[in-house]
Parts: structure tokens; C-alpha cells; sequence
């Protein structure tokens, strides 16, 4: 059994950067405002549902959980997902392509912001969210993954 390697804080900043680098490669990549609010497939969101709901997620984090991430601490429930993400989408066809991008990018280098910020000492002490034990290395190792999820569903699409 391999061991887990844990991510460094300034990884994680760089694959923030790269994200931010990828979002803004999405002003060329998609033409025009339709293409952004079409299904990227049958049942599934738009890209401009998808970005929304990852900046919701980035916001989120940023307003209401890094903050508790300390050593040793409980942290609030994750609010309830679906929930969470219908309410983040609710409004995306409102705004224009742009716009959504716009957003998206401002929220995630917001995160970016505030995570250079967090103490070292605290990016490998376990804090708790709902009984499970991990890390802030942890926690945004698996925002990466999130991220990947959906780039890939974007690349799908526009491929």
C-alpha cells in the first residue's frame, strides 16, 4: 500500500492559478452565450451552471469554513449539497457568459487570497467536519479533484 503524499500549500495555490488560467482560456474556447447555458449533455448543466456552482463552492469556503479550519477543531456541517447547488444555479441564466466567468474567477482567487494567508503550522493539523478528521491539505486536495471533475466535463463538451 503506497503512502499518501500530502499536498503542499503553495501546490495548491499553483493549481488555483492554473484553474484561473483555464477559466479565462474559456473566453476563446466558448463562442457565445448559448453555447455556455446549453446542457453539456442530456440532464447535466450548462458550463455556466457548472462554473456558478464551483465559484458558489469557492465563496463558500472562503466566507463560511476556512476561518474554522484550526487545529484540533469541529467544524460546521457541509450544508446540504443538492440543496446548496440548486440555490447556487438558481439565477446563472440571468447573466451573460462573461459575467459568469468574471465571477468564477474573482471567487477563486478570493480563495486563493485567504489561503496564502493561513498559518503554515495549521495546512497539516486535523480539524473535524462532521466526525471525519482532515486537513486543510486534505480538504482542498479535494477541491482539485472537484475542479478536474468538471474541467473534464467542460473539455468533453466543447471538444
Amino acid at each position: 500500500m503506497g503512502v499518501k503524499r500530502i499536498m503542499e500549500k503553495q501546490q495548491i495555490l499553483e493549481a488555483f492559478k492554473d484553474y484561473e488560467v483555464y477559466l479565462a482560456s474559456l473566453n476563446t474556447s466558448v463562442q457565445t452565450d448559448e453555447e455556455a447555458h446549453a446542457p453539456i449533455a442530456e440532464g447535466k448543466w450548462s458550463i455556466s451552471q457548472i462554473l456558478y456552482h464551483m465559484a458558489e463552492w469557492d465563496r463558500f469556503i472562503r466566507e463560511e469554513r476556512i476561518n474554522q479550519m484550526e487545529p484540533g477543531r469541529e467544524v460546521g456541517t457541509f450544508p446540504e449539497v443538492d440543496t446548496f447547488n440548486r440555490e447556487a444555479v438558481r439565477s446563472v441564466d440571468n447573466y451573460r457568459f462573461p459575467e459568469v466567468l468574471s465571477h468564477a474567477q474573482r471567487q477563486r482567487a478570493l480563495l486563493g487570497k485567504v489561503i496564502e494567508e493561513m498559518p503554515e503550522e495549521n495546512w497539516n493539523s486535523a480539524f473535524r467536519i462532521s466526525g471525519n478528521s482532515m486537513t486543510p491539505a486534505d480538504y482542498f486536495e479535494g477541491i482539485l479533484e472537484h475542479d478536474a471533475h468538471h474541467r473534464r466535463q467542460i473539455d468533453g463538451f466543447l471538444a
